[in-house]
Order: structure tokens, then sequence, then C-alpha cells
């Protein structure tokens, strides 16, 4: 269970929880092919939010619109995963 002070959504700490809330969802080896992948093809460019989202639903093969929705764009964090 998160902390009060925890569930005001700072930048980098919530990108990073984040991240371990997709590697749970899409296990281990497909979260490590997505981010070799995502380093591999955007080195030296930019890129948006929408795009790593993308490439996370066309590696894993899921439809993660609702898990970006709760860890991304909602107010609060989740209080569970």
């Amino acid at each position: 269970m998160l902390a009060d002070w925890e569930l005001r959504r700072p930048g980098l700490r919530a990108r990073g929880l984040t991240l371990q809330a997709l590697r749970e969802r899409v296990g281990t080896t497909t979260f490590m092919r997505i981010l070799r992948k995502w380093l591999a093809d955007n080195r030296y460019g930019n890129v948006t939010t929408e795009d790593f989202i993308a490439l996370a639903e066309a590696e894993s093969g899921l439809d993660l619109d609702h898990f970006f929705y709760v860890w991304l764009f909602r107010e609060r964090w989740p209080q569970n995963w």
C-alpha cells in the first residue's frame, strides 16, 4: 500500500512505477523485448508516450489502453494492480 504522499504522482517516480507495473502485466520476457526495441528504434530520436504505448501493445499483443490510462493519465495512483 502506498502512503498518501506517494499518491500525488511525481514525474519520475510515476514513470518508474508505471514501468514496473507494465513488466508485471506483460511478463519480464516481453517487457525486456519492448525496452530493447524501444532503445534500438529510437536512439537519438524524438518520441512520444503514445509511441511507447503503441510499441508495448504491438510487442505484447495486448490491448493496454486501460492499463496506461490508469497509470499515466488518471489523477491518482491505482491502489493495487
